[in-house]
């Protein structure tokens, strides 16, 4: 029997974990692949591009996961989402409070590894308040109030708890047969709805859908077959080297969070060991600088102000907490986990979705206009752009830099020039309300030959697409502040604002 080197095949799985997700995080940097951008994109535009790439990743996952336990390839058995403890209630509320979270951060856990590659202060900011707090939840004070609160809901099944186990003897079917005919049901359904639009049919998304769900695939195979050994020389038992839980493991990110601080504070500890998880969160953020710097994308951002600052804290630790409680990320639990037709797995996927949705309705709210609060000069009544609407005009100050504003004549240029404001955003159709709009060249005119810049954006109302939601950030980015911009009521120009803070 030829003699087993764990230390050559960790080294093996970690290579090759970080192979992979330097890859994966080029694919996530390029296609803009992010659950929580899905989600946004549905609620207020209406539009299901990133949904349809979230389904087809997840239908090459549940596919693929199928195809290789029904080979006998690997055994879901033997992964850490199919365990016969159903705690639903600590998925419930975990699940929702990382989707709540996801929102107020500006993205998931992998999302902000790719921000991080492409040079946002910001999530390095949420990367270390995710990680303190998902430290925390596993092995601190959080985790103590987890283990004796919700974790305390438990129901024990018979079986382990993913689908095929749990049908199998009412169907008598084998559970291999059973996990690869559900795979053809459930991720063949997936499969179909994402890609039953033609638009959808380009090299990005499909691109996203595959490489994503293929990722999760290729880590689920070098954990469960490179890193597989049935007998571990110094236990005698089978083991999956190289993994955190000691069971085959696919991309979370969440809990490779606090491991990687842990092996970063205790570097000198030599037990400590890189693992896959640890190298996966090196990986994306190095696969997204990679693409990043060649496409000359890379640009360093930080916090607008301290309401942006404790939005993102907040989030970190609302995505920390969540994440461990509900046992996974939307990566770990909504692609990893449903990969196996976990019951968990669903369930988790509900809630991040209903905490997203509480969420962006909360930062709709907190984007309504503040009160009229009248700012008086020495020579007249006027609108400072650091707070109060005042008369003429009715401007709503999202922050110092940025403020929306119902229709505008050309003669309102002067005052909104006279207010501070640097550039001027058109977010109306011409023509919407008839002849007695003005139009936009007009206004156009008026403002450069005060100085001020000027860009058009036209939005049809209902219609915010992701193009102009990327533009509009392309513009807050580049035209110089204070920034104001205006539509019909300034409806549209706050939801394009809103937007503009998610897309990237």
């Amino acid at each position: 029997m030829p003699e087993i080197n764990l230390n050559s095949i960790s080294n093996t799985v970690i290579w090759a974990t970080f192979f992979v997700t330097v890859l994966l995080g080029i694919v996530l940097q390029k296609t803009r692949f992010c659950t929580m951008g899905a989600i946004t994109d549905i609620a207020i535009m209406g539009e299901w591009t990133r949904m349809r790439q979230w389904m087809l990743a997840m239908a090459v996952a549940i596919l693929g996961v199928g195809l290789m336990t029904f080979l006998g390839i690997i055994d879901t058995g033997k992964s850490i989402y199919t365990g016969n403890r159903l705690t639903w209630l600590s998925t419930v509320v975990g699940s929702v409070m990382f989707g709540f979270g996801m929102v107020l951060a500006s993205g998931c856990g992998s999302k902000t590894l790719v921000r991080i590659g492409s040079g946002n202060l910001k999530s390095l900011v949420v990367f270390l308040t995710l990680a303190l707090s998902s430290y925390m939840t596993l092995k601190g004070v959080f985790g103590v109030l987890r283990v004796s609160t919700v974790d305390t809901v438990v129901v024990t099944l018979s079986s382990s708890q993913d689908l095929p186990s749990l049908l199998t003897q009412s169907l008598g079917m084998s559970k291999q047969t059973l996990q690869w005919v559900l795979a053809l049901i459930i991720g063949g359904a997936l499969a179909m709805f994402a890609l039953a639009k033609k638009e959808f049919w380009n090299f990005n998304n499909l691109l996203a859908g595959l490489g994503v769900g293929g990722a999760v695939l290729i880590i689920w195979w070098i954990s469960g077959v490179l890193g597989y050994v049935a007998e571990d020389p110094n236990t005698l038992e089978e083991v999956f080297v190289a993994t955190n839980s000691g069971r085959m493991e696919s991309l979370t990110y969440v809990a490779p969070y606090a491991y990687v601080i842990e092996w970063l504070t205790f570097f000198s500890d030599t037990s400590k060991k890189v693992t896959l998880g640890i190298a996966s969160v090196f990986g994306l953020v190095v696969g997204s600088a990679i693409y990043s710097i060649a496409t000359k994308t890379f640009r360093w951002e930080s916090f607008r102000n301290a309401e942006d600052t404790g939005n993102h804290l907040v989030g970190g630790v609302l995505m920390g907490v969540g994440g461990v409680t509900a046992f996974g990320c939307t990566i770990g639990q909504g692609l990893t986990g449903v990969s196996t037709l976990a019951i968990n797995s669903f369930i988790a996927i509900t809630g991040y979705i209903v905490g997203a949705y509480f969420a962006m309705k909360y930062l709709n709210w907190r984007m309504l206009p503040p009160p009229c609060e009248p700012v008086f000069s020495n020579q007249s009544n006027y609108h400072s752009n650091t707070g109060g609407c005042g008369m003429p005009l009715q401007i709503a100050c999202h922050t110092d830099q940025f403020g929306t504003l119902g229709q505008i004549t050309p003669e309102d240029v002067s005052e909104i020039a006279r207010q501070g404001y640097k550039s001027i955003i058109n977010n109306r159709p011409d023509g919407e309300a008839g002849p007695s709009q003005p139009l936009n060249a007009e206004i156009e005119m008026a403002a450069k030959a005060l100085g001020l810049n000027y860009a058009y954006l036209p939005v049809v109302s209902g219609q915010i697409t992701l193009e102009q939601a990327q533009e509009m950030a392309r513009l807050l980015e580049t035209l110089p502040g204070p920034i104001l911009a205006f539509c019909r009521s300034g409806a549209r120009s706050t939801n394009l604002y809103m937007l503009a803070q998610q897309v990237g």
